[in-house]
Parts: structure tokens; C-alpha cells; sequence
């Protein structure tokens, strides 16, 4: 078994390169979006719409009176003052990765330390020059190396799960997150401006959110709304983005991490495993009649969170 500080390391440097990975995507697709969104659409809402999926609302007008453009973008990009920024979780990655280099190949150790080093090219002179495109393409460029190289190089073992978990239990979350957003920029809308096409704009906004605009449309062979684009993240379980497929991953990673011992009531793998039994008999018409459903999702989430950080990373 291993130790309760390494497993803590392994769990949140997959933690925090998914959590980068879905803000650089989050920012790319509203910003480009905004750039040419229908008239009823304005750049403002996107702004707003960023500081929410980031969780970064409060913080933001701590330091800052009303919401521009330029502001928001490198307050959520290469902030160094601000904890949660792209440039900060990033750090943070490398950091975590530092302390458990014997349980990572050579190759992810320098791709990640080569990751963290290159974005220093990018200052806040250059992205207020160009824009959150480039560094964003870069984050995500890198990110997928990293990955790349992660599973053609390291050992499937207990340190491997362990990495792993952090990544389905993020990525559950971010769904979760983009989802709350986007229906609440939705919801800030008048009725008479959500045509069609603008409620249409908005799903396919989220689903390259969410890397699943191409998938959805290859599943469905429709165009995305509201039904299919909730379906699809949360119930689908192939597509690798969804929440119930993350859930499913999650749950045999922590049988490998617990070396398939006895399942008790008071844990992880019990908690777990009760959410992805609920979610495989649910239906999108459920979700749909329970207005509250994802706020529900992203708390029991979080309780499989501070369940696997008890039972496996106190230390």
C-alpha cells in the first residue's frame, strides 16, 4: 500500500491537469464564441459566464469594480496573484509531480516541467496582443502530450489508479460545472430572445466546452439542444467525457487502489458505487423534471471527494 502523502500527490496532479485542461477549453470556446455569437449574445455574458465555471466570480471583484474583458481573461489565464488562474493550477501540477518523480517515467516528469517552463513565453503583454487563443491552444496541446506520454509509459499499477482517480473525479466535476453555467447563462436570457438558434448556439457552445460537439453530432446525428446535450455528458457510457462513464472508471480504479478488500458502508468505494447504481437506471427525462439535479450531482461529487481523501490521503 502505498503511502498516504504520495497518493495525495498522485490523486491532485491528475486533478489539476484536468482542471486546467477544461478552463483553457471553457475560455477558448466562449471567448471564439462570443466573437461571432448572435445578436441577442454579447461578450459581457460570456465574461460572466467564465468567472462562474472557473468558481472565480467573488475573487475576481475582490480586486476588480466591474467586469473587462482584458481583466477577466488574465485574471483566469496567467494571474499569478490569483490562486486558481490557468499559470497557478499549472504550477501546482508540477509541483505534485516533482514529489513522486520515482513513481512517474522520466518522460511525463520533463514533458510536465517543460509544460510549466514554456508558458512563461506567454506574459500579459502578448495576451492582451493577441488574445486567450494561442495560450489556450498551447495548454491543450500540452496537456494531451502529457497524457500521451503518461499512458504509453507508466506502470498500471496503484500509483497509476491513483492518478487516474483524480482525473475521473475532476472531470465528473468540470462536466458538472460547464453544465450549471451554461443553463444559467441560459437562464439570464428574456424569453423572447431564446429562438431556436440561439438555444441551439448555446448547446453546441457547451459541448466544445466540453471536447463533444463532434462525438454528439456523430451519435446523434442531430443538432445538439438541451435533451441530447445533457444526455450525452452525463448519462452516455461511451463517450469518455460523461459523468456516469468517469463514474464507472473511478470505480475500478479504487478496487485496484484498495486490492479488491470488503466494500463497507462508510466508504469511498461504497459511496460510489450507490451514485453510479442511481445514475445507470436514470433517465434524461429524470434529470429534466428535477430542477435542482445538478447541483445534487456536483455536492455528491464532492462527498466521493472528501470520502476517498479520508480513507486514502490524510496523512
Amino acid at each position: 500500500m502505498m503511502l498516504s502523502r504520495t497518493a495525495n500527490s498522485l490523486f491532485w496532479t491528475g486533478r489539476y491537469i484536468e482542471r486546467l485542461e477544461h478552463l483553457a477549453r471553457y475560455l477558448n470556446a466562449q471567448f471564439l464564441s462570443s466573437a461571432d455569437a448572435p445578436r441577442a449574445l454579447n461578450k459581457q455574458l460570456a465574461l460572466e459566464s467564465m468567472l462562474s465555471m472557473a468558481g472565480a466570480t467573488e475573487a475576481y471583484f475582490k480586486t476588480h469594480e466591474q467586469i473587462d474583458d482584458e481583466k477577466v481573461i488574465l485574471f483566469l489565464t496567467v494571474d499569478e496573484q490569483y490562486l486558481f488562474s490557468i499559470k497557478n493550477y499549472l504550477s501546482l501540477a508540477r509541483e505534485n509531480a516533482r514529489g513522486i518523480r520515482d513513481n512517474l517515467s522520466t518522460e511525463v516528469w520533463e514533458t510536465v516541467n517543460r509544460f510549466y517552463h514554456s508558458t512563461s513565453e506567454f506574459n500579459e503583454e502578448i495576451i492582451i496582443k493577441k488574445g486567450p487563443y494561442d495560450f489556450c491552444k498551447h495548454v491543450l496541446n500540452y496537456v494531451n502530450i502529457i497524457k500521451g506520454v503518461a499512458d504509453n509509459t507508466i506502470l498500471r499499477n496503484q500509483s497509476w489508479s491513483m492518478i487516474r482517480t483524480g482525473i475521473n473525479l475532476e472531470r465528473a466535476l468540470q462536466i458538472c460545472k460547464i453544465l450549471i453555467t451554461k443553463l444559467e447563462d441560459i437562464d439570464k436570457m428574456s424569453t423572447d430572445k431564446l429562438s431556436p438558434a440561439i438555444t441551439g448556439y448555446h448547446w453546441a457552445s457547451l459541448l466544445r466546452s466540453a471536447g463533444g460537439f463532434d462525438m454528439s453530432r456523430n451519435y446523434y446525428h442531430e443538432s445538439p439542444n438541451r435533451e441530447r446535450g445533457i444526455e450525452f455528458l452525463i448519462l452516455n457510457k461511451k463517450f469518455p467525457k460523461s459523468v456516469l462513464f468517469n463514474l464507472k472508471e473511478l470505480q475500478q480504479n479504487l478496487k485496484i487502489i484498495s486490492d479488491h478488500k470488503p466494500i463497507t458502508p462508510d466508504s469511498v468505494e461504497f459511496t460510489t458505487g450507490k451514485l453510479i447504481a442511481y445514475m445507470n437506471y436514470l433517465t434524461v427525462e429524470d434529470i429534466l423534471e428535477k430542477e435542482e439535479f445538478l447541483y445534487q450531482l456536483e455536492e455528491q461529487l464532492l462527498d466521493i471527494g472528501r470520502a476517498l481523501e479520508r480513507q486514502y490521503l490524510q496523512y
